[in-house]
């Protein structure tokens, strides 16, 4: 198994994770980081306006693999 690491981040901050998970392959890496970006988007969306969520997956070479990502636009209709 490969380990991968699940950055996360909005439009102004992006952690980095230093730590990393094992996954088999491609599906469990988008599965992981789609979970996480549930997780982000549980704790981050507070009902703001314009908020873009992310997940960056990058390999054990640092080469980026996959990105995850989620806005919320709040828009009155009357």
């Amino acid at each position: 198994m490969a380990r991968f690491f699940f950055d996360t981040g909005d439009r102004d901050l992006v952690l980095q994770d230093e730590i990393g998970v094992e996954c088999a392959g491609l599906e469990e890496v988008r599965r992981v980081g789609f979970e996480g970006l549930i997780d982000l988007t549980r704790d981050a969306l507070k009902s703001v306006d314009g908020q873009k969520l992310f997940v960056e997956v990058r390999d054990e070479n640092g080469d980026k693999v996959l990105r995850l990502s989620l806005s919320l636009q709040i828009k009155l209709m009357r």
